[in-house]
């Protein structure tokens, strides 16, 4: 197999009609300057300095180029021209020649190499690239060539579009990549960071030499509006052109309304899920976490929390739409069932209609972003619809940091969990390839580097065996759907929903934004081509 592509960046987007008036201004295909709203720090933006997934690699991307770019749901060039094999287990890259790093420095096979091997003795952070599959990584004039340990048809988008090339010369003497500054953000790509400040946000300075052409925005300005409603109040009165924030079903028709303001939308994978702690009784029993799940209609919480505007969840994790693919599984509510199964495992009535079971009351806790409007509804409903089956649910809301303390103490799973439920859900590379999906649910915490609910069943961990053997598109996918069904009987957590991707800008500061799924609109294709 031989994928080739042209450098393309202009992707179909598709933009919310606003109402004609008076006021509105002519939309901008290029602009000065770019706003745009994030609602906390993102670190120094180095690979291994972000906090999150969405925006903060999306902003690591707009500084660090990868070999390869994700285009629909293949590939196509960008530092590397094409990706050749024969076997899906040796890649021979050609690189593309006459890039310079942002310093001035050429970009060359070596850094290529140096990338490979420093990401290998460094898996932290958010953005860092899991290379233990690529066994060997070699130099040949122009050109690399990576040989895995076994063969990955899903390697091009897996990781060649997403890990980002570090140049040699400014991180090799790097011991600490968590404490990495802001003189280390120093890439490829389309913009320079040239101002941080941790309270207030940054500066993204357009490359003027940038091999994919001049961006069509000379500064981008990315500000930090920890609330939802100043955020939007923030774009209303055009202080800010992007916010990075789904546009709240709430405010959609509001927003809609004002002339100068336009809605980019598009299918995303970001997933939320009612997520378990497993390593904790009664939720490291299947039939528990089965009986809970079929109490709560995923599709009234799309109805409700989302006021439509969204997918119910899959009870096997991957959207409809996802690359992945994999069997469309019927929701599981069914409050009867429910019932029945919790009378089934002994689980009795108690004082004020709460259950006990195994001498204890079903009374738990569950965690919720304070942020994030769609959860804190999803999680009063979901206490409404378990109250119904006899089940206790207190919702705490915590700020992110907080909840992450609690959840992923340093984004790291071997470092345990403390908490019984709570609102979770993963930015949208997660969903990309079948690959990354195990990663939820590898008893191996190497390798289910995302299991945050210590999830551990012997079929499950047989299943991604499997996956992991096969050496062809057709032969993964068929293992992708057989692990959807064996997560689906087994769930370590409820998918309950996936938002539907809106995100607002003002058609008059810049209106050159792009759809790509799984990315939204703040990608280098957006300012580039």
């Amino acid at each position: 197999m031989k994928y080739s592509a042209v450098l393309v960046f202009a992707l179909v987007a598709t933009l919310a009609a606003c109402s004609g008036a008076p006021a509105q201004r002519p939309a901008a295909q290029a602009a000065k300057t770019v706003t745009i709203a994030i609602s906390s720090d993102e670190g120094t933006l180095t690979p291994f300095t972000n906090e999150s997934g969405y925006p903060g690699d999306n902003l690591v991307k707009l500084i660090f180029d990868t070999l390869l770019v994700q285009k629909g749901e293949s590939v196509a060039p960008s530092l590397a021209t094409a990706v050749e094999t024969t076997d899906n287990k040796v890649f021979r890259l050609p690189l593309r020649t006459g890039v310079t790093w942002q310093d001035g420095r050429p970009f060359t096979a070596a850094d290529v190499v140096f990338s490979v091997e420093f990401y290998r003795e460094n898996l932290s952070g958010d953005s860092a690239i899991d290379v233990r599959p690529i066994r060997t990584v070699k130099a040949d004039g122009d050109a690399v060539t990576m040989t895995l340990a076994a063969p990955d048809p899903e390697f091009p988008l897996r990781i060649l579009s997403d890990m980002a090339m570090l140049p040699k010369h400014l991180w090799e003497s790097v011991t600490k990549v968590n404490e990495a500054g802001t003189d280390k953000a120093i890439g490829t790509g389309p913009f320079r960071l040239t101002a941080y400040d941790k309270e207030r946000g940054y500066t993204l300075t357009a490359n003027p030499g940038y091999f994919g052409g001049k961006p069509k925005v000379d500064t981008v300005k990315v500000n930090v509006i920890p609330q939802e409603t100043t955020q939007f109040a923030a774009l209303r009165t055009g202080e800010v052109s992007l916010s990075v924030r789904n546009v709240p079903p709430q405010q959609r028709a509001s927003l809609q309304s004002q002339p100068n303001i336009g809605i980019a939308e598009g299918t995303e994978f970001a997933s939320t899920m009612l997520q378990f702690n497993t390593t904790r009784p009664p939720f490291d029993r299947a039939e528990v976490r089965r009986a809970l799940a079929k109490a709560v209609d995923v599709r009234d919480l799309v109805k409700t929390a989302l006021l439509g505007q969204g997918t119910p969840g899959n009870p096997g994790f991957v959207h409809p739409e996802s690359p992945v693919g994999g069997p469309a599984l019927p929701p599981l509510f069914d409050v009867e069932a429910a019932k029945r199964e919790l009378d089934a495992l002994g689980a009795k009535p108690g004082p004020g209609g709460v259950r006990t079971l195994d001498g204890k009351p079903m009374s738990y806790e569950l965690l919720v972003q304070s942020t994030s409007t769609d959860r804190l509804r999803s999680a009063e409903l979901i206490r409404d619809m378990l109250k119904n089956v006899g089940v206790e649910i207190k919702v705490t809301s915590l700020d992110p940091d907080s909840l992450d303390t609690k959840v992923w103490p340093d984004y790291d799973v071997k470092k345990g969990r403390n908490y019984d439920l709570t609102m979770w859900g993963w930015s949208a590379p997660v969903m990309q390839t079948s690959s990354q999906i195990v990663s939820l649910f590898d008893s191996d915490p190497e390798d289910g580097n995302l299991n945050i609910g210590g999830f551990a069943d012997a079929g499950v961990d047989k299943a991604i065996d499997e996956l992991k053997a096969t050496t062809t598109p057709e032969k993964r996918a068929e293992a992708a759907a057989a692990l959807q069904q064996k997560i689906a009987e087994q769930l370590p957590f409820l998918t309950l929903y996936y938002r539907n991707g809106a995100y607002a800008y003002r058609k008059d500061a810049y209106a050159g934004w792009t759809w790509q799924n799984g990315l939204g609109v703040l990608h280098s294709g957006s300012f580039v081509g």
